[in-house]
């Protein structure tokens, strides 16, 4: 088969990475559309591997990028008649109509159920559209499920062993550093929205001479304040830095799910609409605890780090292990899907 896949987000590279792996291995030929963002292509370069080519950059206003959708589209509906792939897959599915156009079999799988404007201009052009099993939005009869997260696909320990070796690129000790994660809030569905807020720099202030503290801005930009604890190894460490770290703080979504997925102490601050893949790590697993509002957040964060560490490690790999066993390889699950094994 001839799969061409198409992403929009670093996370994505994540998510399909093994993928591409598999299906290479099993003999499938493959592209990956990437954009023009650092991230991206610094991901690209660590994971060579992957065949793949950049398309389209992204405008700096990310709220409405009208323009960049439109030049985005035209660019995926020429990479497809180049290509010819029998298969076109995405996660979210914003350039869906290109492949429906083109008369190519078009698949999507996505996690969040916030993203009402892009289910409404995708999903009518997509073939399937596959979710975890605790997305609690029925999506229609193109709806299928499977039991797993998105950061099962690259972070499940069949494909994911955390490097020491990053604690000594980043001068530290195994538990003894913080990690933030702050989002730009420049999209579409961030209008209106709020996180931390100042209550992140509050949170360094509190913590700084007790713990060392790496901050990770979505696109690279923070409180000028907080500049020096900037997080500055490239993007394919940030795992292997997020499983050494006494706890995670974050406003990211995906984020919060690879911290809770590797048993790591979690929060997560962000008033969007509720996600059901951390609705099922909070709730059935204990592996993350999330907030619409700063303080009760910043208030949970200061708990975690007053509570014993290794007794407290002991108890989230225990509840990892559970999450394990319940879930199932979304990596092959992928792999089936995108070649037509599965119902």
């Amino acid at each position: 088969m001839r799969i061409l896949i198409e992403t929009h987000h670093p996370s994505d590279i994540h998510f399909w990475k093994y993928v591409v792996r598999q299906l290479m291995a099993q003999g499938h030929t493959v592209k990956l559309l990437s954009r023009d963002r650092d991230v991206m292509k610094q991901l690209l370069t660590a994971y060579d591997w992957i065949p793949s080519e950049i398309i389209t950059s992204m405008s700096g206003n990310n709220k409405i990028p009208l323009l960049e959708m439109l030049g985005r589209q035209f660019k995926v509906a020429s990479a497809i008649r180049k290509f010819n792939p029998d298969v076109v897959v995405s996660l979210f599915g914003s350039y869906t109509q290109s492949a429906k156009l083109l008369g190519k079999r078009n698949l999507i799988f996505t996690d969040s159920e916030f993203q009402h404007f892009n289910h409404r201009i995708a999903h009518p052009f997509a073939d399937l559209v596959y979710t975890p099993e605790c997305f609690w939005k029925d999506l229609g009869k193109k709806h299928r499920r499977y039991r797993g997260y998105h950061e099962l696909a690259f972070l499940h320990p069949k494909y994911f062993t955390p490097r020491p070796e990053v604690l000594e690129k980043l001068g530290v000790a195994e538990g003894g550093y913080l990690m933030l994660r702050l989002s730009a809030w420049n999209t579409l569905h961030d209008i209106g929205q709020s996180g931390l807020g100042d209550l992140a720099y509050k949170f360094v202030e509190e913590w700084k001479d007790r713990y060392r503290i790496f901050i990770v801005p979505e696109e690279g930009k923070c409180d000028p304040r907080l500049r020096d604890y900037i997080f500055k190894l490239p993007p394919d460490w940030f795992h292997d830095a997020l499983y050494y770290a006494r706890l995670v703080l974050t406003e990211g979504a995906s984020t919060a799910s690879e911290a809770a997925c590797m048993g790591v102490p979690t929060v997560y601050v962000n008033s969007t609409e509720h996600r059901g893949y951390l609705d099922e790590l909070e709730t059935k697993f204990g592996l993350a605890h999330c907030y619409a509002e700063g303080a009760p957040g910043i208030e949970k964060a200061r708990t975690l780090l007053n509570e014993e560490a290794t007794l407290q490690r002991k108890r989230l790999e225990e509840a990892r292990e559970k999450m394990l066993t319940h879930n199932e390889d979304v990596t092959e699950f992928a792999v089936k899907a995108i070649t037509g094994q599965t119902a």
